[in-house]
């Protein structure tokens, strides 16, 4: 009987940390995007026109494939 519960404990343990690196993980992703995103315009400003709108680009791609997962995750639209 006790191995049965140590089993659900240890479940209900890795489910608590599957949420906690998820979490940690759409927030890492969404800040490293939005620094992207920033980096983009500081080069525009520096006349590095091409990398700028590159970086702004694939900050906008990134952030709607975060947007996908967010909601596929934790919404489940």
């Amino acid at each position: 009987m006790t191995e049965i519960k140590e089993a659900f404990i240890l479940a209900a343990l890795f489910e608590v940390l599957y949420w906690i690196a998820m979490v940690g993980m759409s927030i890492a992703l969404a800040a490293i995007t939005v620094l992207i995103f920033v980096i983009g315009f500081k080069f525009i400003k520096d006349k590095r026109r091409a990398l700028g709108a590159g970086c702004i680009a694939f900050s906008l791609v990134a952030a709607s494939m975060i947007v996908f997962m967010l909601n596929r995750q934790f919404f489940y639209v």
